[in-house]
């Protein structure tokens, strides 16, 4: 999938959490990229980076992703969710190729917030919690 064509989306979710649209950065690879810029990244198929800098943030979105790379990472946060209820399936409201974007992006953005840290759990919470917010599950 070519993620430029959701550029809109991602503006939109920038500006909800008061980062500049223009600081989305588009990009072939992005263990490439961060390997020339000297940052570490060692997942080659990751969909999205947020890189913090002295001068902000970027956001580095890879351009083409493959469903299977947007399928692996849900089918992962829905493993990660039976450990606090088996019988609830978060993985039903990311129900289109928006919610899924969103859904990795945000968390993305979630990894960075001292509050949730490298806890899976809680960035997956917070980034529900961030969707439910911004109206991604209203009927």
């Amino acid at each position: 999938m070519n993620t430029r064509e959701y550029h809109e989306l991602f503006r939109h979710i920038m500006e909800q959490r008061c980062l500049l649209p223009e600081s989305i950065v588009f990009v072939e690879n992005i263990a490439d990229w961060c390997k020339e810029n000297d940052v570490p990244e060692t997942d080659r198929e990751t969909p999205f980076k947020l890189i913090s800098r002295s001068k902000g943030c970027l956001m580095l979105v890879k351009e083409e992703v493959p469903d299977r790379v947007i399928d692996e990472r849900i089918r992962a946060m829905i493993i990660r969710d039976q450990v606090d209820n088996a019988a609830v399936d978060r993985g039903e409201k990311l129900n289109s190729i928006q919610k899924k974007l969103a859904y990795l992006f945000l968390r993305e953005y979630a990894v960075s917030l001292p509050e949730v840290a490298s806890d899976d759990i809680m960035a997956d919470n917070w980034t529900f919690e961030e969707m439910d917010r911004l109206g991604y599950f209203r009927a």
